[in-house]
């Protein structure tokens, strides 16, 4: 059984979706946990025409970099037509832009490089300034979250796809509705990417890291439990994963993020390589 939805191809095209039920879907009551520190969910909206997006996604990086396990990154490269000469794809090069992104900000920004952090709205505005992003991922570490999450991510083998399994379990009681994404991100994509501080104007053979490649159940959120009633009330799911052809096996890794179903604000994230 399969859940996973995907979009990558040369040319921008239908989103293709498959949906079936996970392999496992239980809710069970397990000991009360102590509380995990929260980890932060930094969305880097971007794209390849974008001459300041190599210096947003070195801020993103070096956030993530200082802060092992408190930050994860999501490299969205969105579709709307308004950011064409932005984010349109470079002749010859793989196309990483995709509707599954438009969908996971569920607005467009104003501009690019924009960032997500949280998702929550920072001095009016969902969307970002790049150099804004320390702050506000700081203030976000300060903060708790009542579940904790644990993802786990192999590749098998011998059957040629991945399991991703992944459990949340209350620290404390929360009584509102709670959304859960996941994604399949790859990195260490190599393209053609501009840069305002090269010469050229752009670099041929450019890093990309973090990138979104497909999603796990839907791009808006699947609703993982109408409470978590109590501490120690846990939500298991595992899925299979199909590879698209065009992936890495060894650069791929799923990032899970739960959501508060009314304020669409990131409680927590987690995220985990597939492991060989």
């Amino acid at each position: 059984m399969i859940v996973l939805s995907f979009f990558s191809c040369e040319e921008e095209a239908p989103l293709i979706r498959f949906i079936e039920k996970p392999l496992l879907d239980t809710v069970y009551q397990s000991a009360a946990p102590a509380a995990q520190a929260k980890t932060v969910w930094l969305a880097d909206v971007t794209g390849v025409k974008c001459v300041n997006c190599p210096e947003a996604a070195e801020i993103a990086y070096q956030l993530y970099k200082d802060n092992p396990g408190r930050v994860e990154i999501i490299a969205l490269f969105p579709t709307f037509s308004s950011l064409n000469s932005l984010i349109s794809p470079w002749s010859g090069y793989d196309t990483l832009y995709t509707k599954l992104a438009d969908d996971i900000m569920g607005a467009q920004p104003d501009a690019l490089p924009r960032g997500l952090v949280d998702n929550i709205v920072y001095n009016g505005n969902r969307f970002i300034d790049r150099f804004s992003w320390p702050a506000v991922v700081q203030q976000q570490m300060n903060l708790t979250t009542p579940i904790n999450l644990e993802v786990k991510a192999n590749w098998i083998a011998d059957e040629n796809r991945g399991r991703i399994e992944y459990k949340a379990t209350a620290n404390a009681a929360y009584t509102k509705p709670v959304l859960v994404i996941g994604a399949i991100l790859e990195d260490k994509i190599i393209g053609k990417q501009s840069d305002r501080r090269v010469s050229s104007g752009y670099i041929s053979n450019y890093e990309f890291n973090h990138v979104l490649r497909g999603v796990v159940g839907s791009t808006t959120g699947d609703t993982l439990a109408p409470a978590f009633p109590s501490s120690g009330y846990t939500v298991e799911k595992h899925y299979y994963l199909n590879k698209n052809d065009k992936w890495k096996v060894e650069n791929l890794s799923v990032l899970i993020w739960i959501l508060d179903a009314e304020t669409r604000e990131v409680m927590h994230c987690k995220a985990a390589k597939l492991t060989l």
